[in-house]
């Protein structure tokens, strides 16, 4: 066999039949309205630019104040003794003697000067509306303005102090301190 016998024939190629000549031949596709874009117009780059430029300043000023935050030390934990105020006990600030004195000059009943609103007074802390009182005196517990009012204890070798509002009367007697002392 001859080499000339083993080679093939050459090919023959119609021009229909050949890609270039079928697309030349097809109509081009129509132009598609929804994909045309407009060309940018300035006020729209001046805009876009002017928005990322807000955004980067937000970020930046954002960060340098996160940045420049002063540390928050706290020198002891909070505890409820740092939030609970608690007030001192009441207490009447006259001496057992001082009290004792009251007997041996006439009261001084200052804002309970008015006969009834004193009976009114007596009867909220228990005591008959003609109780004898043995002595007064304005004072001030804790700060707080009141009258101290001297009168009998349950036994004839006590008396009993009570340091009461300036507004006492028998449904709020205002009731600041209380103390009981042995007679002389």
């Amino acid at each position: 066999m001859s080499s000339a016998e083993d080679a093939d024939p050459p090919l023959t190629v119609d021009a229909a039949e050949t890609p270039s000549a079928s697309f030349a031949e097809s109509p081009k596709p129509p132009h598609s309205a929804h994909a045309a874009r407009p060309p940018l117009r300035p006020a729209h780059v001046i805009a876009g630019v002017a928005g990322v430029g807000a955004v980067l300043a937000a970020v930046g000023i954002g960060t340098v104040s996160l940045l420049n935050q002063p540390d928050s030390t706290p020198g002891e934990p909070v505890t409820a003794n740092h939030i609970t105020v608690s007030t001192p006990v009441p207490v009447i600030p006259l001496s057992d003697a001082e009290i004792r004195n009251l007997t041996h000059r006439p009261p001084d009943f200052g804002a309970l000067g008015n006969a009834s609103q004193r009976a009114s007074c007596l009867a909220g802390l228990g005591y008959p509306a003609a109780e004898e009182v043995l002595g007064a005196q304005p004072v001030e517990v804790n700060a707080r303005p009141g009258v101290l009012l001297l009168v009998n204890g349950d036994t004839s070798d006590t008396l009993v102090a009570y340091a009461v509002a300036l507004n006492c009367s028998a449904a709020d007697t205002g009731l600041l301190a209380t103390t009981a002392i042995p007679r002389a």
